[in-house]
């Protein structure tokens, strides 16, 4: 029903159960230029089995949509050939459709603009150049010194110029940890700066020799007597308070110093009209 009133608030023409050479759409948009069929797939159904029916809509060269309520099982990425999307409530009983796992948009504004082509599969995400951070932060015994130290992590996800959600790990670029760029470590200073009642003994991020593996590597390091924290005994400390509500922490923004091009695959939904990867 929102799709034939989607269709209608945009003067397009649209038909319910409608019969082609071997299939069936729930609702098919009969367009000369881009014709769509749109599935709505409630019960589960396998990744072959969907692949295998919309292939025949790819042989009548129309685009098939999907409506999942579950995810497909071994549908790893977003695809160019196959546009998935999954449908749930939210908590005003809202419609929103999920692209992919990176955003959400209600079920009108996402059939409005897939309908009119503003939503189309790129292979890459390019970061938005401004970023809304949150730090949490966490103590650490250094090993040597036993001076009590203050590391921090990212907690939040970065997006895209379209506003899909970027991992912190997808986010790495050059670096192995999206702590050591120098934006995210200025946001930690002059929150530490600022906040003196707190008395936060940041770590020192830098390159260090790691006699353990041979070799240097940013790290994080002790502020006083600057040995080097090992990664393990790092990410035990960061384990230790990834759940806890009353951490400390920091919501800020930060300017990246230069935008990337990451190679994420994903349905890209531009507001600006400016999808990711044009140039």
């Amino acid at each position: 029903m929102q799709i034939i009133s989607a269709c209608e608030i945009l003067g397009i023409d649209a038909r319910q159960e409608y019969k082609g050479k071997g299939w069936r759409a729930d609702v098919f948009i009969p367009n000369d230029t881009r014709p769509i069929a749109f599935e709505i797939q409630l019960s589960p159904q396998s990744l072959s089995k969907t692949l295998q029916r919309q292939s025949k809509y790819i042989q009548d060269e129309i685009l098939g949509c999907w409506f999942f309520e579950n995810p497909i099982p071994k549908l790893i990425e977003e695809r160019p050939d196959l546009p998935v999307f999954y449908v749930e409530d939210d908590d005003n009983s809202t419609l929103m459709v999920n692209l992919g796992t990176r955003r959400k948009i209600n079920l009108l504004t996402f059939l409005e603009n897939f309908i009119t082509n503003n939503i189309q599969f790129r292979p890459i995400a390019k970061t938005n150049s401004t970023q809304t951070i949150k730090l949490v932060f966490y103590e650490m015994t250094c090993w040597k010194c036993k001076e009590l130290n203050h590391l921090f992590y990212v907690a939040t996800p970065f997006h895209s110029s379209c506003n899909a959600d970027i991992k912190p790990e997808e986010a790495l670029w050059e670096s192995n940890s999206i702590e050591y760029r120098p934006e995210i470590i200025k946001l930690a200073t002059d929150f530490a700066d600022n906040r003196p009642e707190l008395n936060l003994k940041l770590v020192q991020i830098k390159e260090r020799f790691s006699h353990k593996v041979g070799k240097s590597y940013m790290s994080f390091g002790c502020y006083k007597c600057d040995s080097i924290f090992g990664d393990f005994y790092v990410m035990d400390a960061k384990m230790g308070v990834m759940y806890e509500i009353d951490s400390i922490s920091h919501i800020g923004q930060v300017e990246l110093m230069e935008t990337f091009e990451l190679d994420i695959p994903h349905w890209c939904f531009p507001e600006d009209g400016h999808f990711c990867g044009d140039h």
